[in-house]
């Protein structure tokens, strides 16, 4: 399974998300300053030079856990074929799902170390703030649309979109067809991530 050129631009995007701080519950209109938070966290993590790349995976991969959701985006990236999961199945994909995102994110975050980060506007579609952002890093700044959902639990996101393409759309399609390849087989896919998440 070959990941596309495009999720290789959206690393930058997702691991920004990635370093959300800890916070409450936060009204609708406090989104931007959500994502805004993120930007500052993620750029200053970059500078950390300190953490070696096994501690600097272990802190993306908790914070991962805390601040997306991570449940959801698995069930659409998997579509029709979540339906067919057994319970079991679908826990061993999330779960490889995760691990497989952060090791992409850990392996390239760190080159954006001086990269630049704001939120450009903010607009309401039903329960999710749909929250603008230009990422420049040297060449021309890439227009990032971040989804985020209001929950019980704080805020959580659920999709990225970079120049208007969907981070949980592009996976889907990729998943459907390695699946498609394997009979049908979630099994398959999951330990294909598994070892990608091992390197």
């Amino acid at each position: 399974m070959r990941l596309p050129s495009l999720l290789l631009s959206l690393s930058l995007a997702l691991a920004t998300a990635l370093t959300l701080p800890v916070r409450p519950v936060a009204a609708a209109s406090e989104a931007s300053g959500f994502i805004a938070e993120a930007g500052d966290s993620v750029l200053k993590l970059a500078r950390d030079q300190s953490l070696s790349q096994e501690q600097f995976k272990q802190r993306l991969s908790a914070i991962a856990q805390r601040d997306f959701d991570t449940p959801r985006i698995a069930q659409f990236v998997l579509g029709r074929y979540w339906r067919s999961a057994s319970e079991p199945e679908r826990q061993q994909f999330v779960q490889a799902f995760e691990a497989y995102m952060v090791q992409v994110y850990a392996t390239r975050f760190r080159q954006y170390s001086g990269a630049q980060f704001r939120v450009t506007g903010e607009r309401q579609e039903g329960n999710t703030s749909v929250v603008t952002t230009e990422i420049a890093n040297g060449d021309k700044p890439a227009k990032v649309i971040w989804q985020v959902a209001k929950t019980p639990d704080g805020y959580k996101i659920t999709d990225v979109s970079i120049e208007g393409i969907s981070q949980a759309l592009t996976y889907r399609q990729e998943f459907g067809s390695v699946i498609e390849q394997h009979d049908g087989r979630v099994s398959a896919l999951t330990e294909q991530l598994r070892q990608k998440a091992n390197g």
